[in-house]
């Protein structure tokens, strides 16, 4: 609760002039880096637009204050839903892994080999003893033929290192990358398909 609390004071000394201080803006900038992986899907992946549980589907940045305690910051939040930020994160980080023959423009309306539906289960950050983001992501990967490709549950948390704003926005942004990671490794051991078409 002290950090919370210390974070939201940061807000209104920095906004003393106004009566009611602006909001602060963030993107998240979750890129891949590194060489691709060997092609593993022939044909096309269409990512749906992601879903997530309450409350995590809010834009503001949610934080843990006890084991049952959360609380979401009144003055920082995503640019976009997290849903939204995330669809177009996970579009790009798939594309650049090399996996799949073909990853469709989010805007496409081409039928594709697969698909792949997202869900943010819970993206916070826990502000207790030693803080730390944390991003869980449930997926799943379909296919005509194939009901259920993958259907996983990804958790990621990442030590952070400090609680202002810059840091948490970070933070979640290394959670993410860590989650997309392993899904990457989980799609590597999948066995190898051709396209359907």
């Amino acid at each position: 609760m002290k950090r919370l609390i210390t974070l939201i004071c940061c807000a209104l000394l920095s906004a003393c002039a106004s009566s009611i201080p602006p909001k602060e803006n963030y993107l998240p900038q979750t890129e891949r880096s590194g060489p691709a992986q060997q092609l593993r899907f022939q044909g096309s992946l269409k990512i749906l637009p992601w879903t997530a549980q309450a409350p995590f589907g809010e834009r503001q940045f949610f934080y843990r204050e006890s084991a049952q305690r959360f609380a979401k910051d009144p003055y920082r939040e995503w640019l976009a839903s997290p849903a939204e930020l995330i669809t177009a994160r996970s579009q790009s980080w798939l594309t650049s892994s090399g996996l799949f023959g073909q990853v469709l423009p989010l805007s496409s309306k081409q039928t594709a080999d697969y698909q792949l539906n997202g869900e943010i289960i819970a993206l916070y950050t826990d502000l207790q003893a030693q803080p730390y983001s944390l991003a869980k992501l449930h997926i799943r990967l379909s296919s005509a033929n194939s009901p259920v490709i993958l259907d996983t549950i990804l958790t990621a948390n990442v030590a952070i290192n400090g609680t202002n704003a810059n840091d948490i926005a970070e933070g979640l942004d290394r959670a993410l990358a860590s989650a997309f990671k392993q899904l990457e490794s989980k799609l590597i051991l999948l066995p190898s398909r051709q396209a359907l078409s």
